[in-house]
């Protein structure tokens, strides 16, 4: 359906959200300082080889051409250099000249990293976009009285992103995820020596994120049945629902380890950035096993830190349940020039 061009008064910018599953793009109109999101289109990553064909497709179904766009951002998922992105987890590469020499925006067009772009969004998120876990950590301490503003971010999905916001809107994306996984007991233990006969690396984005899930279901099934070792894995997605319903207690096991190693990693993650304004649990996963996050399971781990327990129990934890977060936070940079970013 074509986009209606009366009101010509408001600009109109174009967000990306290309991740490792799932690509969404949107279409936002400017109206003072508030963005609305006028159209948008949800696709798989995997439906498309070339992101100009793809994104002048969007743009033709609403009779528009790029240089109908004031402005435009592409949050990407995976590390950025000044000439390109690798798509960690779609092993894709996103070349920038050929966006900018093929897509002529009424302003060049912006790259921006995913977890740069989530926080960016995070920053407006409404009140019903987010789920406290500890809301007495929450209501703990009165704004003035916070050592630091300090906040991070845990965003487990077909990858694991991390970043942190320092101070009150400085955005730092990470590859944090990509360090080396540090396990804590006997059974993670082993868990790292299943996981280091296939890698040569271990991180906690082998573990935490889709992939890692079924990873973790492989390591307890071959464990309890050694002869089951080549055997088909559900997805992680089977193993997700199985698990919640009650109906595959291996699936309970494997969501269990995971949502332990995951608050381990949020306690890490608290530690390293001093984030007494929140650690923010966003990507695919966390709004899924809401479930499993609110038992005792996940916050025993996040606290389980020594004589930093009490330090930890006064930083609140926050799930994204809004997962256009990243694309609002691109509509917001691409608009810059004209909105706000308090």
């Amino acid at each position: 359906m074509p986009y209606d061009k009366t009101d010509k008064g408001n600009p109109l910018y174009l967000a990306g959200d290309i991740g490792g599953t799932k690509t969404l793009l949107g279409l936002y109109s400017l109206k003072g300082t508030e963005l609305t999101l006028v159209r948008e289109r949800k696709s798989s990553s995997r439906d498309w080889q070339r992101l100009t064909p793809f994104i002048q497709g969007f743009l033709e179904e609403m009779a528009l051409t790029p240089e109908d766009i004031t402005g435009a951002c592409l949050s990407l998922a995976g590390p950025l250099t000044q000439e390109r992105c690798l798509l960690t987890n779609l092993n894709k590469v996103i070349h920038f000249q050929s966006l900018h020499s093929t897509l002529h925006f009424q302003r060049p067009l912006l790259f921006v990293n995913d977890l740069e772009a989530m926080g960016q969004g995070l920053l407006v998120s409404q009140k019903e976009d987010l789920l406290c876990l500890n809301s007495r950590a929450q209501n703990s301490i009165s704004a003035p009285a916070i050592p630091s503003p300090n906040r991070a971010l845990l965003a487990p999905g077909t990858g694991l992103g991390q970043a942190m916001i320092l101070g009150n809107h400085q955005i730092y994306a990470t590859e944090g995820a990509h360090r080396d996984y540090a396990p804590r007991t006997e059974q993670e233990i082993r868990l790292w020596r299943f996981l280091a006969q296939k890698y040569d690396h271990v991180s906690y984005e082998r573990i935490l994120s889709g992939p890692g899930l079924a990873t973790i279901y492989h390591f307890l099934r071959w464990e309890a049945h050694p002869h089951s070792l080549h055997d088909p894995v559900p997805a992680s997605e089977q193993i997700t629902k199985r698990a919640l319903a009650g109906i595959c207690p291996l699936c309970t096991e494997t969501l269990e380890l995971f949502v332990k190693i995951l608050g381990a990693e949020a306690g890490n993650l608290a530690l390293m950035t001093l984030a007494y304004g929140g650690i923010y649990l966003g990507g695919g996963i966390p709004p899924k096993i809401l479930p499993k996050l609110q038992e005792d399971d996940f916050m025993e781990a996040f606290l389980a830190k020594g004589r930093f327990r009490d330090l930890l129990s006064s930083i609140p934890i926050y799930v994204i349940l809004n997962e256009k977060t990243p694309l609002l936070g691109a509509a917001r940079l691409a608009a810059a020039a004209e909105y706000p970013i308090a």
